[in-house]
């Protein structure tokens, strides 16, 4: 509400169902939320498409793309870095899961995937 961005969500009017870690889970949505939050410059868009992939896409001027090739590591004006993301990858992969970064024309583009069990 601080940084005024209205999220665009979108998902399907299926069931999108998985098994895991509901913790694990929580966390990892919550670190790319919370940086979502941090570093966005206006526009924030999370889709559930109906294969079960999640997309997190925002428009980020201040990233560089060798910023997002160090998997998610962001500076600050306090030179701290986007560790809540390496977090998300190592708790992903834990359930089975893969997440991958992307970051063309200002968007940082963030896909997460749980494969059916």
């Amino acid at each position: 509400m601080k940084k005024d961005i209205t999220p665009d969500i979108q998902m399907p009017e299926i069931k999108i169902i998985r098994y895991l870690d509901k913790m694990a889970v929580r966390r990892v949505f919550d670190n790319i939320l919370s940086n979502a939050a941090r570093y966005a410059d206006g526009n924030f868009t999370v889709k559930l498409t109906a294969e079960g992939k999640i997309l997190f896409s925002n428009y980020a001027a201040n990233l560089s793309r060798v910023e997002v090739e160090r998997f998610f590591t962001v500076q600050t004006a306090k030179e701290s870095t986007g560790i809540g993301l390496s977090i998300a990858k190592v708790l992903t992969e834990k359930m089975a899961g893969n997440i991958d970064a992307a970051y063309s024309a200002g968007y940082l583009r963030i896909q997460v995937i749980f494969p059916e069990k």
